[in-house]
């Protein structure tokens, strides 16, 4: 009896505070909204109540599929976090729907929904939401499985905050990155860090592969780094590793001398007019999470940091993104190519991003389906949320981004 009534208890609690995240997200534009909602109706009860129930008795969230779904929209209700203040004066954005774009006819060779309208695929196939700005109007934004003022877990893509962080630092001249990660830690010296220059952990080549669970409970992660080994020269190869984040993110947090929360929320959150306040996780020690979970922010908001790289988001006399810090994006390790699955196209990794491919286009994956493509020479930019189904099939809108990005829709006259 007193399991169940603290069963009950714990799921009242978690519905008393389902909202938490929304507490910021009155509508602010008078207009109504012309984005595709598919009639979404959210969560059952019965759903949430299994979900908790799953979780209080120790299941598991990673089940793909729905159960998935709920963690992704929920986070606040799961796992410890902090909060990134929206913008005193949030930037509205024009919307103007293209049916060119709706109407866009998916590649026929796609593992599932090919050969569908871009409207129709998005309905049909693993996607919770996908917004396509052009010259910083919306031509595109749909909702089939969450709301729009939903805060949805960005997991990896967190980690081109870290990187546009670094960036930022860079602009100022307080970090240069072409010296070794040991010069502004001490403690790394005589480590498998020690030499390795900061400009190849942001291109996620460090050479140090190791799991992140030991970082996530030490209350002093460096002196965790310290014991690392190189596994492989750095520059050589490109990996996909925690580790490289959150030492870059430690790295933010002591020459800024803000939490990475304080700093994204000041110099970026803020500053692209963000119309809600973001969550970011946080490790027991309280460092935090700039992988894995990272950070939670709605879709809008989320392409709204997109547009900060594109031409209509780089209008003003201080631009959040420089023009230098695009150069050093574009200025790719050539040792870190790798080609395509789906095509012969060549892409290389660089400050974070998975993708830099040879015309300037940039694109950050991440686990189940999340994905932010941005391409600053057709001022687009393309953002999306999924979740995984129950066999681990993922939306394939990676492939439909670059189809978009070189249809000629978006060619700019």
């Amino acid at each position: 009896m007193k399991n169940i009534t603290g069963l009950l208890l714990l799921i009242f609690l978690f519905l008393a505070c389902k909202n938490e995240q929304k507490k910021d997200s009155d509508a602010l534009s008078t207009t109504s909204p012309k984005y595709e909602t598919y009639n979404y109706s959210g969560f059952t009860k019965e759903e949430i109540y299994g979900f908790h129930k799953r979780i209080f008795e120790g299941g598991n969230w990673t089940e793909y599929g729905d159960l998935e779904r709920y963690y992704y929209l929920n986070f606040s209700e799961i796992k410890k976090h902090s909060r990134i203040l929206r913008s005193n004066t949030p930037k509205i954005l024009e919307e103007t729907p293209r049916d060119d774009v709706k109407n866009f006819s998916t590649s026929t060779d796609l593992k599932k929904g090919g050969g569908l309208s871009l409207n129709d695929y998005v309905q049909q196939v693993e996607v919770n939401g996908l917004i396509i700005i052009h010259k910083g109007t919306i031509v595109f934004e749909g909702y089939p499985r969450m709301f729009p003022t939903d805060l949805h877990i960005n997991m990896l893509i967190t980690q081109v905050f870290v990187s546009t962080a670094i960036a930022i630092l860079e602009d100022s001249h307080l970090i240069d990155t072409s010296k070794p990660i040991d010069h502004y830690f001490d403690a790394l010296k005589g480590s498998g860090w020690e030499g390795v220059p900061v400009v190849d952990i942001l291109n996620m080549s460090s050479g140090i592969d190791r799991p992140f669970e030991t970082y996530e409970k030490s209350l002093d992660p460096i002196k965790e780094f310290a014991m690392t080994k190189s596994t492989k020269p750095s520059g050589t190869e490109q990996q996909n590793s925690n580790a490289d984040a959150m030492v870059l993110t430690l790295l933010v947090e002591k020459i800024s001398g803000l939490t990475f929360k304080d700093f994204v929320e000041q110099k970026i959150w803020k500053k692209i007019g963000a119309e809600h306040s973001a969550l970011l996780a946080i490790n027991t020690n309280g460092t935090s999470v700039s992988y894995r979970d990272g950070m939670s922010t709605t879709l809008r908001d989320l392409a709204k940091f997109g547009l900060a790289f594109t031409p209509s988001g780089r209008k003003s006399a201080n631009p959040i993104i420089s023009d230098a810090h695009l150069s050093k994006i574009r200025n790719v390790n050539k040792n870190l190519k790798k080609k395509l699955r789906y095509s012969e196209e060549i892409i290389y990794s660089s400050y974070q991003w998975g993708a830099v491919y040879e015309d300037g286009d940039l694109y950050k994956g991440a686990h189940g389906g999340q994905g932010l493509y941005i391409s600053p020479s057709k001022d687009l930019v393309i953002a999306y949320f999924g979740t995984a189904n129950t066999d681990r099939e993922s939306n394939q809108l990676h492939v439909i981004s670059r189809q978009l990005s070189k249809s000629g829709l978006f060619d700019l006259e």
